[in-house]
């Protein structure tokens, strides 16, 4: 026996099917409350983001500026662009041994990071110690420059903030050499 079609008259013709207009309010309206909750939080986690990169890259270049210390017996530095406003400065080699010529010396990374960053510059945002409780009076040391052996002129931190004052990390270099990245927790660092 063949199967026969039932017509059934509550079920909508293709050209009826669709959404109401009380439907699409109520989707655009969700969508809408999702959206006001979640740009905010994209746009905090954008700029703590952007904080990481910048104090990532200076952590590599400080540390890359030691190892080519050690590696060629020629002293390297990294020296900050207060030209520039944001996250910029250059890692430089001395011409002549031992003596720092800022204006000669051969430039061998150059970052700017304040054009990519937006948002992002050296400052202290508070901080009135770096994190092993020295007090700064400088977002940055000016200039950090490595021996042969791999040790620093002197000990300093970078550090790098958002400009709304949210977000800060500090970079140090203790007088071993040693670079590490620290994140400002309430009044200290961890």
């Amino acid at each position: 026996m063949p199967l026969k079609m039932i017509d059934r008259p509550n079920r909508p013709n293709s050209r009826e099917a669709g959404w109401t207009l009380l439907e699409m309010m109520v989707v655009c309206g969700l969508f809408s409350i999702l959206g006001a909750i979640a740009v905010p939080q994209y746009s905090a986690l954008a700029m703590q983001m952007r904080v990481s990169t910048a104090s990532t890259q200076i952590l590599s270049d400080l540390s890359w500026a030691r190892e080519m210390s050690m590696r060629t017996g020629v002293p390297h530095y990294v020296e900050v662009d207060s030209t520039q406003s944001g996250v910029n400065y250059r890692v430089k080699r001395t011409a002549v041994a031992g003596v720092v010529q800022s204006g000669s010396d051969p430039v061998v990374r150059s970052s700017l990071l304040g054009t990519r960053l937006t948002g992002v510059s050296f400052a202290l945002n508070g901080a009135t110690a770096d994190p092993y409780g020295g007090a700064v009076s400088s977002a940055t040391p000016g200039r950090v420059v490595f021996d042969a052996r791999g040790l620093p002129s002197s000990s300093g931190a970078f550090f790098v903030a958002s400009n709304d004052g949210l977000v800060a990390k500090a970079i140090s270099v203790t007088g071993a050499g040693r670079v590490r990245v620290w994140t400002r927790s309430g009044a200290g660092w961890k």
